[in-house]
């Protein structure tokens, strides 16, 4: 007789089950080393996305190429989250959003 190894599979948890809304939240930008990324972030949260947050340089890159802006804001649902990585990453001189 063969033994059923297969398990049901673990459903993941909802993002409102990991993060209570509304949630103060830090999110890294990576974007081209050049003056208009921190005020292309800054339009963002402030026009697009009506929030806001607080924006503070990080690293650059061992080549100079990119920098890092840590942002920080009170995010009130998980559609203006999910618009921050999504929109966020479509940002002129913008290449991640993590």
């Amino acid at each position: 007789m063969t033994e059923n190894t297969n398990t049901p599979e673990k459903e993941e948890p909802k993002l409102e089950e990991l993060i209570n809304f509304p949630a103060k939240l830090t999110f890294k930008f990576i974007g081209n080393n050049n003056d208009a990324v921190e005020k292309i972030i800054s339009a963002f949260f402030a026009d697009k996305l009506t929030l806001a947050c607080n924006i503070s340089a990080g690293r650059q890159s061992r080549t100079g190429k990119y920098i890092t802006f840590n942002v920080t804001a009170t995010v009130n649902d998980k559609e203006i989250l999910y618009r921050i990585y999504k929109e966020g990453a479509e940002l002129p001189h913008i290449q991640h959003v993590l």
